[in-house]
């Protein structure tokens, strides 16, 4: 986040208070007892890594399955997400003792629409007083799977398809550097982009973006001009289009004026709106705001894609539904309460948040194209160069996990409602799953096994491989063309490498085992991955430092370990969880992050030398001042400029010397 996408620490209390009220009268099972979970803990650490931001999300999904409910993103957890004999649709709570943790999971393979706004709220109603809601059966409101003109089997290949390789971070011309996205072709929002001349960056304070002119190689950084936002806004990312001219600032709004409040009959943080606001910037002097587009719920994510912005946000019911008043439990879009049939009911038991969806034409920004809205328990996605997917982790019995999956299609800002299935297992994160030539390719981990799993454009399963790396769970992974890699961890680093080539039969090419572990991988050019993660002694397990890898992949069925650099006095980086932050760009052949050591941040600038299969360090320096909005490294020409909150640092991306800085 999010994890392609994070939850913000302002709505954080409010969701804890609802889940407090909602479990006063919740029986503890036997399994969540704190002595069976000291137990559990006691069991797994020894060969388990927990990073420090997991160790909360383990908490929160305890307290949310003794509520009820389900704390969003456990999905990311090595330990917490574990998936269910049922998967097939067993008989739920057939397990003595563990009969409330078991979810059974719908078998259809579609996704079923809302007929009225009384059964969303029946279906709301029954979630909120934890009676239970019976699983939905096929019915002919079921959105049918999208079929392929050419074809109505399993894709394999079509000739209008177009499969590019996931490389990473793009570059216009080798020039300067873009945002490093999830999915080539698919632009995010960042707190920090460039068009090549100017910068544009977001300050501290969360409601300024200033564009400042960076002067000859950052020798005269100077602010030129800025957008700032109202008091009630707070802006989370922003997009910058460079084709027509465009500047999307993405915001939290809060709406929180009393007669709202007295005519909607909802509780406070059901007041907060995710809104997009568009100026036209082809007068960089003077911007000038030309639409502005909300939707109910909390920012999750954004997606831009030729020339539509696609808007994600999470919304929670809240406790005070009234039947006849759909303002108070369906998402506002514009402040119109969305329709019936844009609304996806879920495939498990669940029904107080949505996951809501509007397209923007950037051309028209103060109108929304489409819009949909998933009922769910809160998950992540992965956005391909043609649709999205919803996956959510389901807690089952004997450590077993259920990933479910829904599929919306988007094209032109058009938003349809294609298929829904099951997986053994959890993700790790949005690389862990990736769409090639119609087909999804997932890497899980369920209880004490990994998995490498194909779907069809159905999400029917074509094949899979079980029972890998027992007693290791997933770290990193990495999809490109016919080939997938991933990183488990135990006390050494095992670099699976997969042939992808054949979805019928996917093999496993080669194992490559180093101590450590890589928590992010990044392609760097064709033939050669870059691994970001940490050093650990071979026989305790024990940190040794930051970790840099590049693996040569030019032989799948044997990967070396090229060349490694370990950074004993960083303990750790961003890299795992905010892929943005790194900069890895073959082309300039520079390799950019951040790291924490016990001065603080430092951020560190390498190369890689090809020839002598080395790294070389050109710059290491602390990082100036504190920021919670993570550092960005962004280059024009020859120039660095290190972003950290409101100070702009220049360096020599050459020499590694400063040449300029300023405080915004």
């Amino acid at each position: 986040m999010k994890r392609e996408n994070e939850h913000k620490e302002y709505c954080e209390q409010d969701i804890l208070d609802q889940i407090s009220r909602m479990s006063e009268d919740t029986e503890v099972p036997d399994s969540l007892r704190s002595e069976n979970i000291d137990k559990l803990l006691e069991k797994k650490k020894q060969k388990k890594h927990f990073r420090p931001y997991q160790i909360g999300l383990v908490a929160a999904a305890c307290v949310a399955v003794v509520a009820g409910t389900v704390v969003w993103q456990y999905g990311r957890m090595h330990e917490g997400a574990i998936n269910s004999p049922d998967v097939s649709g067993g008989n739920a709570g057939s397990s003595a003792g563990n009969s409330n943790t078991v979810k059974k999971i719908s078998d259809s393979k579609k996704i079923r629409t809302a007929q009225s706004y009384d059964e969303i709220y029946k279906y709301i109603k029954r979630s909120q007083d934890n009676s239970g809601i019976a699983m939905y059966a096929r019915s002919v409101n079921e959105t049918a799977a999208v079929e392929d003109s050419a074809s109505t089997g399993r894709s394999t290949a079509s000739s209008k398809e177009t499969a590019s390789a996931d490389t990473g971070v793009a570059t216009a011309d080798g020039s300067y550097s873009q945002t490093n996205v999830r999915q080539s072709g698919v632009d995010e929002g960042d707190i920090a982009k460039t068009d090549g001349t100017y910068l544009y960056v977001r300050e501290d304070n969360g409601r300024t973006i200033d564009i400042v002119d960076v002067g000859n190689s950052g020798t005269n950084i100077e602010k030129y001009s800025e957008i700032t936002l109202g008091k009630e806004y707070t802006i989370q990312e922003f997009y910058v289009n460079t084709d027509q001219k465009k500047l999307v600032a993405v915001c939290q709004k809060e709406c929180a004026d009393k007669s709202n409040k007295k005519q909607t009959n909802t509780d406070t943080w059901n007041q907060t709106k995710t809104a997009a606001v568009t100026y036209d910037i082809r007068d960089i002097k003077k911007p000038v705001k030309e639409g502005e587009v909300t939707q109910s719920g909390t920012y999750n994510s954004s997606r831009m894609a030729d020339g539509y912005l696609y808007l994600f946000s999470e919304y929670y019911t809240g406790g005070d539904v009234v039947k006849d008043k759909p303002v108070t439990y369906v998402p506002l879009v514009n402040g119109k309460e969305m329709s019936q049939t844009s609304i996806c009911l879920p495939p498990v038991n669940c029904g107080t948040m949505y996951e809501v969806i509007s397209s923007v034409d950037i051309s028209k920004p103060d109108k929304t194209v489409d819009n949909k809205a998933i009922l769910s328990e809160g998950g992540q996605m992965y956005v391909s160069g043609k649709n999205i997917y919803y996956y959510e982790s389901e807690w089952q019995q004997d450590n077993q996990t259920v990933t479910t999956l829904r599929k919306i299609s988007y094209r032109k800002g058009k938003l349809k409602a294609v298929a829904q299935g099951k997986v053994k297992g959890y993700l790790n994160d949005t690389f862990s799953l990736d769409e090639y030539k119609g087909n999804l390719r997932l890497f899980t981990t369920n209880d004490d096994e990994n998995l490498v799993t194909i779907l069809d454009k159905k999400l029917d399963k074509i094949s899979s491989i079980e029972n890998l790396a027992k007693g290791e769970s997933i770290y990193s992974a990495r999809f490109m063309k016919e080939a997938g890699y991933f990183v488990t961890y135990e006390q050494v680093d095992p670099l699976f490498s997969v042939d992808l080539s054949n979805p019928e039969k996917p093999k496993i090419l080669g194992k490559l085992k180093i101590p450590g572990f890589s928590e992010y991988l990044h392609f760097y050019g064709e033939d050669k991955l870059l691994g970001i993660g940490m050093s650990t002694d071979e026989e305790s397990g024990v940190s040794e430092g930051v970790k840099i890898t590049m693996f040569d992949i030019t032989d799948r069925t044997d990967v070396k370990e090229e060349s490694t650099l370990v950074l004993d006095d960083l303990y750790g980086t961003n890299a795992a969880y905010d892929y943005k932050s790194v900069l890895a760009d073959q082309q300039k052949n520079r390799i950019g992050f951040s790291g924490y050591s016990q001065n603080g941040e430092t951020y560190c600038l390498l190369t890689y030398n090809g020839k002598e299969k080395k790294f070389e360090t050109i710059l290491k320096e602390e990082i100036k001042g504190k920021t919670s909005q993570g550092i960005r490294g962004i280059y024009i020409e020859d120039t660095l400029y290190v972003i950290s909150g409101n100070i702009i640092e220049a360096y020599d991306m050459d020499t590694g010397k400063k040449t300029g800085d300023i405080i915004l």
